[in-house]
């Protein structure tokens, strides 16, 4: 293998969720990570112009941030994401996300370091990293020193995330919980733009990613015993858990995403007891008009909450 000293990491799709093991995995194995800056409508534009029509939002914002990292680094992580369970399977395109960007840049001839795990290997996240490392040339006693501490850096973040958001249900600001895929919410052009419409309406925003994942893994059973999409279960188990606890929920997908047009009409059926408004961005319009619906939703919690429907005959 080349010799690799710098790697990048773009600021898309599950680097949301795992973004920090990766980093903290790698720097602890002796490279130097890069991330692709935080996502804008150039990045979009860019990673847009070079996808089909029927792509997802987050699939063309990934590819603009592939393109940020070309030439900028050794090589770009793209990790191959299955699942470890029958139950708990990933979108079909992040099955294929290494080929996919391998075509897509092929005339750039881009350097991609993959990983790849899948439910039908019967593997563990550990061993996958393992298999990594040892590729890199690196000991498997130091491959899994930096896969363990890697590993307790990512789960210490996390539950800092839950503690916190535990403290903002205390908030006396109308709490609304933004309910989807972590990629989607914590993305500065799409979900970034609802957290500062939110915050600037005086309400507070909270995140179903922010729920403890087993927790909400285990009561995304009793929404659906068969939906085998995991992200789609994190985020349904952790809004049945959140219902009670929050004024207001807001449903954010991007069009257009084929597990969130089967589930969100599903939740939304479900949520009868909470104020519930149902987003979907898409590349054309982005976050055009969400201030406007927001602004009335946020309006109809108060009027609610107020005890304004109780007053009607």
């Amino acid at each position: 293998m080349e010799r690799i000293q710098k790697i990048g990491i773009p600021r898309g799709l599950m680097a949301y969720r795992s973004g920090m093991l990766w980093k903290e995995f790698f720097e602890g194995l002796g490279y130097e990570c890069i991330f692709s800056p935080e996502s804008d409508r150039r990045i979009l534009e860019k990673g847009t112009g070079r996808a089909i029509d029927e792509t997802c939002l987050p699939f063309k914002m990934y590819l603009g941030h592939v393109m940020e990292l070309i030439g900028k680094c050794d090589t770009i992580f793209v990790p191959r994401t299955g699942g470890y369970r029958t139950t708990e399977k990933m979108c079909t395109r992040y099955e294929a996300l290494p080929d996919l960007v391998r075509n897509i840049f092929r005339d750039e001839q881009v350097n991609i370091l993959t990983v790849s795990y899948d439910w039908y290997n019967r593997t563990t996240e550990e061993k996958v990293y393992l298999e990594l490392g040892l590729s890199l040339g690196k000991t498997k006693k130091q491959v899994k020193k930096a896969y363990s501490s890697a590993k307790k850096h990512q789960e210490t973040r996390q539950k800092n995330r839950e503690k916190a958001q535990l403290k903002l249900l205390e908030s006396e600001k109308t709490r609304v919980l933004l309910a989807g895929h972590p990629y989607v919410l914590h993305d500065a052009y799409m979900g970034g733009e609802l957290v500062r419409i939110l915050e600037n309406l005086g309400a507070v925003a909270l995140y179903t990613d922010y729920v403890n994942r087993e927790n909400a893994l285990k009561r995304s059973y009793e929404f659906s015993r068969i939906m085998p999409w995991i992200i789609n279960r994190e985020m349904t188990g952790a809004t049945m858990l959140m219902k009670k606890k929050v004024d207001g929920i807001v449903i954010v997908s991007a069009y257009p995403c084929g597990p969130d047009s089967l589930v969100n009409d599903m939740l939304v059926r479900r949520l009868k007891d909470v104020p519930v408004l149902n987003l979907t961005l898409d590349a054309q319009s982005g976050t055009a008009g969400l201030e406007t619906r927001m602004e009335s939703f946020i309006d109809i919690i108060r009027y609610q909450k107020a005890g304004g429907y109780g007053n009607q005959n």
